[in-house]
C-alpha cells in the first residue's frame, strides 16, 4: 500500500477515533460514516493503482456516503455537517467531471479528491473540539435541532 495511503488511513482512524471518544452523537455519526466508507474503500477489488481513470467503485461508495451526510447536516444542531456534506458532494462532483472528461490530468484528479478527504478530517475535528469547548461553557451542547 502506498504511503500517502498509509498516511490518510492512520489520520482519518486518529481523528475518527477522537470523534467518536470525545464527540456528540453528530460526530460520532459522522465517523462512524466516514469510517465505513474509508474501509469499503480499502476493501474494494480492483481499484485502479493511479488516477488516470475514473474510480467508478469509489464514486459509488461516495454517492452512498451522501445521503447519511446530508440526513446529519440537516438535523444537527451544528455547522460543520453543512459544510462535510457540501465538500463530500464537490468530490463527487469531481468524479462526475473525470468520467466527463476522461483526459483529466490524474494529478489535478488526484489533488483535488484527496485535498477535499483531508478537509472533511479536519472538519469533524474542529466540531469535536468545539462540542469540548461548549459542553465545558455551557454544560451541554444540544447535538440535534427540532
Amino acid at each position: 500500500m502506498a504511503l500517502h495511503i498509509l498516511i490518510f488511513n492512520a489520520v482519518q482512524i486518529l481523528v475518527c477515533g477522537y470523534a467518536w471518544w470525545r464527540g456528540g452523537q453528530p460526530e460520532r455519526v459522522v465517523a462512524l460514516l466516514l469510517m465505513v466508507a474509508g474501509l469499503g474503500t480499502l476493501l474494494l477489488p480492483a481499484v485502479p493503482r493511479g488516477f488516470d481513470q475514473l474510480h467508478w467503485r469509489v464514486l459509488a461508495i461516495d454517492v452512498a456516503l451522501l445521503a447519511p451526510l446530508v440526513v446529519v447536516a440537516v438535523r444537527a444542531a451544528r455547522f460543520w455537517p453543512l459544510w462535510l456534506a457540501a465538500m463530500h458532494l464537490i468530490a463527487i462532483a469531481v468524479h462526475f467531471a473525470k468520467a466527463y472528461h476522461p483526459f483529466l490530468l490524474p494529478w489535478i484528479y488526484a489533488v483535488a479528491v484527496g485535498q477535499l478527504a483531508y478537509a472533511m478530517l479536519a472538519l469533524l475535528l474542529v466540531g469535536t473540539v468545539r462540542h469540548q469547548q461548549r459542553r465545558r461553557a455551557a454544560g451541554a451542547d444540544p447535538d440535534w435541532s427540532a
